[in-house]
């Protein structure tokens, strides 16, 4: 017989999972369109710099943003590791690891940011360069972190495509989302792989429509059912067993 703590098991996987990726889109939609987006002047180093020296503090919360979403990342890579274990336990560990990969990944990718501040709270260090070239070398982190987390986003699609197909292959979840959460991880791979192999991609503008809208819609109904239904804990305990 099941003992309580495996019946209310995948509704707290599933809450968890939901709140995780809830916290992660507020935070990072926060760090990049409330914050980067403002502060980053595209190829103007001066007027960047000066953006960041004008507001330091809004800067800071970013770089603070950004850590915060590496945690929720690990709780959404553990929570749905379990909550999809039932479904198969290898195809499972596998999401998970390409999560975490992503994640690491993610850590040398906000490294950027830190650096870039360093610039600004250690002048002395930087004493024998020009203010130009202060300027142009915060720049260069900035940009580092914008390309390196396209980047990073090849692990993070997979972990996608392996979640949706192992959404539709479970029971306890509703095929569309895992079909959506699927075309979501293949557009972050083509998002990443296109620039290098075709350079006027990203002059062209499709970035919206490879991966932004999909990842908004799949990512978000994956959230969105999380949080309200949950998962069907009859059919969840049976693939358990």
């Amino acid at each position: 017989m099941a003992n309580a703590s495996n019946i209310t098991a995948p509704v707290a996987y599933a809450r968890f999972a939901g709140l995780s990726y809830a916290a992660i889109f507020a935070l990072a939609i926060y760090a990049n369109f409330t914050i980067l987006g403002p502060l980053i002047e595209a190829g103007d180093p001066a007027a960047t710099a000066a953006n960041i020296a004008r507001d330091e503090g809004l800067f800071r919360r970013g770089v603070a943003s950004f850590l915060a979403v590496l945690i929720f990342d690990v709780f959404v890579a553990w929570s749905l590791y379990l909550l999809m274990k039932p479904v198969s336990a290898s195809l499972s560990l596998l999401s998970a690891i390409f999560h975490l990969v992503y994640t690491t990944a993610h850590v040398g990718v906000v490294l950027n940011l830190v650096n870039a501040l360093r610039i600004a709270d250690s002048p002395q260090i930087y004493a024998s360069f020009s203010t130009e070239q202060l300027q142009a070398l915060s720049y260069h982190f900035l940009a580092a972190h914008q390309g390196g987390f396209t980047i990073t986003l090849i692990f993070f699609g997979v972990h996608l495509l392996v979640l949706g197909y192992l959404i539709i292959r479970s029971t306890f979840l509703p095929s569309l989302v895992g079909l959506i959460v699927a075309v979501a991880g293949a557009g972050y791979v083509i998002d990443a792989f296109a620039p290098l192999l075709f350079p006027s991609y990203a002059e062209a503008g499709l970035s919206t429509y490879v991966v932004i809208l999909p990842a908004l819609v799949g990512e978000g109904a994956l959230t969105l059912w999380l949080l309200i239904r949950g998962v069907n804990r009859r059919k969840w305990l049976e693939a358990a067993a």
